[in-house]
């Protein structure tokens, strides 16, 4: 079983990347996407405290959660167990325990490696709109969670790295707009940037 992050900015990608997904005993974790965007807008333009923000954001991953499962027939569920492949809405579980900082550091992807942890996984995939990390303008295939921690902004978020040193896991980032990258990744070849503990 891998744990997989498919993010919001891949929306427009679902109906060509679930059917990949769907051959494979995977976890899907949502992004926010759009429904986070509005939780964003409403934190500024509200003045919301950080922790209403944070779970509101995770209610946005449920959201857009189910908008995969209805375009893709893979089941959604709120539990950690069950068969697989399936789509995962994390708000329940999040709001039961929740050990992560309620910033907006703290996004889908942090979420989706706690999730890996809970369940022992030592590998994490995440699913965005680019390549991987770049570090000076230049994509690279490798780099640790510390030197990622460095970076600064990427196109993950900033708390991941201090979560994949914790829990000694192993995360793929990798363009999913393509289904033969996803194919790729899920076959585990060299595709993107693997980040290390």
């Amino acid at each position: 079983m891998r744990v997989v992050k498919l993010g919001g900015s891949l929306m427009a990608y679902a109906r060509e990347i679930l059917p990949v997904l769907r051959e494979h005993d995977v976890l899907i974790v949502p992004g926010g996407g759009v429904f986070a965007d509005a939780v964003r807008k409403v934190y500024r333009e509200h003045s919301l405290d950080e922790s209403a923000a944070h779970f509101m954001a995770i209610a946005a991953m449920d959201a857009y959660g189910e908008f995969l499962s209805s375009v893709s027939g893979i089941p959604a569920r709120q539990a950690l167990e069950g068969s697989l492949p399936a789509v995962l809405l994390p708000y329940q579980l999040m709001r039961e325990r929740d050990p992560l900082p309620h910033s907006w550091q703290v996004t889908s992807d942090s979420i989706a490696c706690y999730i890996a942890a809970l369940l022992g996984e030592k590998r994490l995939v995440i699913l965005t709109d680019v390549d991987g990390i770049y570090v000076e303008g230049r994509l690279v295939s490798r780099i640790s969670a510390a030197e990622l921690e460095k970076l600064g902004e990427t196109c993950v978020d900033a708390y991941l790295p201090k979560l994949l040193q914790k829990y000694k896991i192993t995360c793929t980032v990798a363009n999913g707009k393509s289904a033969e990258v996803v194919r790729a990744v899920l076959r585990g070849e060299a595709i993107g940037t693997r980040v290390v503990p």
